[in-house]
């Protein structure tokens, strides 16, 4: 559970109180060990340092760092790939033309022995150059 954040300021003035207790207490006791001499004890007062205050105008104020720009991810298409068994990629195909990787993945398994796999993959777009 969550402790309740005590005040500084109300600490200092019970310890304060606490120190006055004990010097009379021991004022008491010195008075009545020696009547001759009675000790006075005084509190100094507490000394607080002067903040020292910078000649001149204030220097002037360092540049933010400016935030970097989010790279975008680049474009992907789908496309079909027949894989062998290592998932080494054997042909590609558009991702419209299904039937074309299924007839080359039946072709595959028919011609050779292994395992073969029909895979969706996922490559950057490379825009097709248009001729002016």
């Amino acid at each position: 559970m969550a402790t309740r954040v005590l005040s500084r300021r109300a600490m200092r003035e019970q310890h304060d109180q606490a120190d006055d207790i004990d010097q009379e207490t021991e004022t008491e006791t010195v008075e009545s060990d020696s009547a001759s001499e009675p000790e006075v004890v005084t509190k100094k007062p507490r000394a607080r340092k002067a903040a020292a205050k910078p000649a001149g105008p204030k220097p002037a104020a360092k540049p933010r760092a400016r935030k970097k720009t989010v790279k975008v991810p680049p474009r992907m298409v789908a496309r079909w790939a027949v894989c062998d068994g290592a998932l080494k990629r054997i042909a590609v195909f558009e991702y419209r033309d299904r039937t074309g990787a299924d007839a080359k993945l039946a072709e595959m398994r028919e011609r050779k022995t292994g395992t073969f796999v029909l895979q969706l993959v996922k490559d950057p777009y490379d825009p097709p150059v248009v001729a002016v």
